[in-house]
């Protein structure tokens, strides 16, 4: 099992690096976003390939763990860029709306995995799901008070937008979130409206 997850955080890694590179497409033409995201469109190839090559890896928590953080701290840097106001008009509404998509789907991925280290590895690595709103005064303050502890804690944040596609609505209704903002922290604790550092520090590992 452990050794299936270091597996599968690798894959994820090199799929999502060769697959989304946003610093790239601030500077590229029209035919180049779309080829860069004609080539995230093969995500499911390259795990199938690069499968075979990871095999021989060995159980090394600690390399799984760092692997997953290195990503973590990506896709929260990839969510900042998307998040710029002039994001949808620099990538065209379509092109933006399918790598905003792509670029949930892969939070969620790797939201998986760090419950899978949690349960394989031990990890005391806190992890906060938030979902929030576009132009919302309160996603926006908790926003600012999730960067505040993320300078303070070890802590992965996965920045959700509520209701933006079908493909991730499973999660809403699992975790029960009909409203934003509202966060999941370690997987278990869910907490509704604006949610202030009093409140999430005792929810955290250490």
């Amino acid at each position: 099992m452990k050794q299936t997850l270091l597996i599968t955080i690798l894959l994820v890694c090199v799929v999502f690096a060769a697959g989304i590179t946003v610093g790239n497409l601030w500077k590229s033409e029209s035919t180049e976003i779309s080829k860069t995201l004609r080539q995230s469109e093969l995500d499911t190839e390259s795990f199938l390939v690069e499968q075979e090559l990871f095999e021989s890896f060995e159980t090394n928590c600690e390399l799984a763990e760092k692997r997953l953080g290195t990503l973590s701290e990506e896709l929260w840097k990839l969510g900042k860029l998307l998040g710029a106001q002039d994001a949808k008009e620099k990538l065209g509404e379509e092109n933006y709306n399918l790598l905003k998509r792509k670029y949930h789907l892969t939070q969620i991925r790797t939201y998986v995995l760090e419950k899978k280290l949690q349960q394989d590895c031990k990890s005391t690595t806190n992890v906060i799901l938030f979902y929030f709103k576009q132009n919302d005064g309160a996603s926006e303050e908790q926003g600012k008070i999730l960067d505040e502890l993320v300078k303070q804690y070890p802590i992965h944040v996965f920045a959700i937008e509520f209701q933006y596609s079908k493909e991730l609505e499973f999660l809403e209704d699992y975790y029960g979130i009909n409203n934003a903002p509202a966060l999941v922290i370690n997987f278990e604790n869910t907490t509704k409206g604006l949610t202030t550092k009093d409140k999430i520090i005792p929810l955290l590992y250490g």
